[in-house]
């Protein structure tokens, strides 16, 4: 299966290859290494609340599975930011085989350390479910898309080598709808986005290992070899319809 990165990787790589360039970090030098322990965060506090929005959930998806479904995007978001290298791989068991090759995990991993020695992480706070589609059931799987309202955070250390404000209008042009604040209190600043998102669900018909494929991936040709153009249409239709949204 070829496919682009998701939204929330592109996050990560967008955000430091943007801060890289405007910093003038050295390129060359050395890598973190995956045992160092990044500096400056406070990482025993989990910020991240995956919830669903009863009063404003719309659903077609039987309550086990969106239940289910949600403790796996709790477990999607929450290892991307745990500090912790070996936990933060398992993340990928959530993305295609893309993410099988050892080589990748540890590429993202290592980037996404080294930033975080750099004083920059990215932070997904607050995830609430408003939408869950009824399963599309393909020829060995079956797709379903679930929406709900995002509150992400930048955060950026003493250490961080720049002026973080130089980074608003590149997340602005990565979440156009998002609304962003900037908050300056030292010794932590950052950049607060709320915005509104999605994920495709999806797995084989006969087991629960789900995956997810970032919404705004799915409007695209990208996903092709994953799940049918037409379910990905329909699903992203069903929900503008439900949620009526621009």
């Amino acid at each position: 299966m070829k496919i682009r990165y998701s939204f929330f990787i592109i996050s990560i790589l967008l955000l430091s290859l943007g801060s890289c360039g405007e910093t003038n970090v050295d390129s060359n030098s050395e890598e973190a290494s995956l045992t160092e322990e990044p500096q400056g965060f406070d990482w025993s506090v989990n910020p991240l609340t995956v919830s669903i929005n009863e009063e404003t959930l719309v659903s077609e998806m039987n309550r086990v599975d969106l239940d289910t479904i949600s403790s796996h995007i709790y477990n999607y978001f929450h290892l991307q930011q745990t500090g912790d290298s070996a936990d933060y791989v398992k993340h990928f068991d959530y993305y295609p085989s893309i993410f099988d090759s050892d080589t990748m995990k540890n590429l993202y991993a290592e980037t996404t350390v080294k930033w975080w020695n750099k004083g920059y992480r990215n932070v997904f706070e607050d995830v609430s479910i408003n939408y869950a589609s009824d399963w599309v059931y393909e020829e060995d799987q079956r797709v379903a898309i679930v929406g709900f309202d995002l509150v992400f955070r930048t955060e950026f250390t003493m250490e961080y080598p720049s002026d973080p404000k130089r980074l608003i209008e590149t997340l602005q042009r990565q979440m156009p709808r998002a609304e962003l604040d900037y908050i300056d209190e030292e010794p932590i600043r950052s950049i607060v986005a709320y915005d509104v998102k999605g994920l495709f669900v999806y797995c084989d018909l006969d087991k629960y290992d789900f995956a997810f494929i970032s919404e705004d991936e799915g409007r695209g040709n990208a996903l092709d070899s994953i799940m049918l153009s037409d379910t990905r249409l329909k699903l992203l239709r069903d929900k503008r319809l439900a949620l009526k949204e621009d």
